[in-house]
């Protein structure tokens, strides 16, 4: 972008009857008739700073700012016009006025503006903008004042308009709080009302654990009561009820207890304690309760999604217990192409104190090798030399019963999504197993999209993906532009073969033009409307260079 330059997109596909221009038009009308005969515009914008209304009534000045097209369909947001009353109002999310030469670009250096963004009072989020415009040599402080006093207005509006979903949840929130002292809060698609003890009780990384508990109970359409572990390792109880009584209805009511009891030890053994990367709680509670069971002896079946690091765990609490002793992983295939080998190195370990063995996914052992497994472990049990028994298995896996019953103590790895933190200590120790102590090291803007991704495939998709980054940087930091497309996206959603492949499509033209939306477009032959809907509707954020 050059300061001589002035070339704001336009959208085709702005919402323009949607809550905001019915919450705003009687606050903009009654401005406009106050404004008659005064040479200023009063301009709304979307949350995003795209112009949805305008009103000016001078045709001079109008014709200026159709000029400078500022007028419905139009983006002023910062990326696009630089320093801007608009943009930088909503990117400061405050009262902003912009003078003449104060704006980035030469061509608005005649005029003056003052936004003030306008907030939806039950999500906290901006909402949209209101614009007071004019000539700089008619400038004057009071159009902040107009503008913010605007604002409140409209805030107040959306208030009272407020959908019928957003009033039933705030009513129902209400009436439980009144009742209770607990941590209480509703949980929508897009909304979250939380009482003082739930805020305080909740951190940032609790938002999904909560999201994604309530999702899973919610599909029973009735209240519904279970155990979740928070970020910092507390075991909570949560009752969640849907508001309504549907599973398709406004949202769900949650109340969060956690028992004196269920708060974590004093002393938890962080990550780098045991040689592992990592600091989160999360991931210290589940190491502590680990090192516990080593040391006790006590057989453990540990569960987690795909990546999450099961065995690299096993194997960090057992180096630190015993690094000399044996460390022995069954895998299937052991079992299925050399059983008598296999079950010969698992018997040498019962003669020497300290060993540990790794039952790998029993569930996928062949079914004639499970006679002989079973046999082992109660000999394993009473053996003077009783090693540390560990099974890993998938969640909601179904390992054979007779094993599950030797193993008394169930653990879960929480999910890389869920200590999303731990990426900062994981990507350093990656990359230099990976670069094989390479000069290469993770730039600021490439580690802000690994930390924005939800990496379902956990760490070993990590791993994948600094592997590809590194294919493309073997020195210096890597960028975002050097990362796979699927980490540019933060959609949920799951996509179709053909959205994917289209969401690749696009990421790689963001990367190619540096960030350049309508050079995307240009270059992928779509129109700017299309480009925009398509990386709301894929969830995609790609920094420019």
């Amino acid at each position: 972008m050059h300061s001589d330059q002035l070339d704001p997109p336009y959208f085709d596909d702005l919402d323009t009857d949607g809550g905001l221009l019915h919450a705003a038009r009687p606050v903009l009308d009654r401005l406009e008739a106050m404004l008659t005969g005064v040479s200023a515009s009063l301009l709304l914008t979307d949350a995003k700073g795209r112009i949805l209304d305008r009103r000016v009534a001078e045709p001079s000045l109008a014709a200026c700012l159709d000029h400078l097209q500022l007028a419905p369909g139009f983006g002023y947001g910062e990326e696009y016009v630089g320093t801007n009353g608009i943009g930088t109002a909503i990117e400061a999310r405050q009262v902003y006025s912009v003078f003449g030469t104060e704006h980035f670009t030469e061509r608005l250096h005649t005029m003056a503006c003052a936004g003030a963004p306008i907030h939806n009072r039950l999500t906290g989020r901006v909402a949209g903008l209101i614009d007071v415009t004019c000539w700089c040599k008619d400038a004057t402080p009071l159009m902040a004042a107009l503008a913010s006093n605007a604002a409140d207005d409209i805030e107040q509006r959306l208030l009272e308009l407020g959908s019928e979903r957003e009033r039933a949840l705030l009513t129902e929130f209400l009436g439980v709080s009144r009742r209770g002292g607990g941590a209480i809060l509703t949980v929508s698609d897009d909304l979250i009302i939380a009482n003082e003890h739930a805020a305080h009780l909740l951190e940032s990384a609790d938002h999904t654990i909560v999201r994604d508990k309530v999702a899973e109970l919610s599909r029973a359409g009735r209240e519904v009561v279970d155990r979740v572990t928070l970020a910092r390792g507390e075991l909570a109880i949560m009752r969640v009820r849907p508001v309504g009584g549907r599973i398709d209805g406004p949202g769900a009511l949650v109340e969060i207890h956690v028992a004196p009891e269920a708060r974590p030890p004093r002393h938890l053994v962080r990550p780098p304690e045991i040689k592992l990367a990592g600091t989160s709680v999360a991931l210290s509670k589940v190491c502590t309760e680990l090192e516990t069971h080593c040391r006790d002896r006590a057989w453990v079946l540990l569960e987690g999604e795909p990546g999450v690091g099961k065995l690299a765990l096993v194997e960090a609490v057992h180096r630190s217990y015993g690094p000399a002793c044996p460390f022995v992983v069954v895998e299937r295939h052991h079992l299925a192409e050399d059983r008598e080998a296999c079950l010969l190195r698992m018997t040498a370990a019962l003669d020497t104190p300290g060993a540990t063995v790794v039952l790998r996914y029993p569930e996928r052992y062949p079914p004639d090798a499970l006679p002989a497994l079973r046999e082992w472990m109660r000999a394993a049990a009473e053996h003077p030399g009783r090693p540390w028994v560990v099974a890993t298995a998938y969640l909601e896996a179904e390992p054979p019963a007779d094993l599950l019953r030797e193993l008394p103590v169930t653990l879960t790895v929480p999910a890389l999504r869920y200590r999303i933190d731990d990426v900062r200590d994981l990507v350093p120790v990656l990359l230099r197993r990976l670069s094989r102590g390479g000069p290469v090291s993770c730039g600021p803007a490439a580690m802000r999209v690994l930390l924005r991704y939800s990496w379902p495939g956990n760490v070993t998709e990590l791993l994948q993906a600094l592997r590809f980054a590194l294919t493309r940087r073997r020195i210096g930091q890597l960028q975002p532009q050097d990362l796979p497309e699927a980490c540019h996206v933060t959609s949920r959603r799951v996509l179709t073969s053909w959205e994917t492949t289209e969401r690749d499509a696009i990421v790689r033209a963001l990367r190619d033009t540096e960030g350049d939306k309508a050079a995307a477009a240009d270059l992928l032959g779509i129109s700017r409307a299309t480009i925009y809907r398509k990386i709301n509707a894929f969830g995609i954020s790609v920094d420019g260079r």
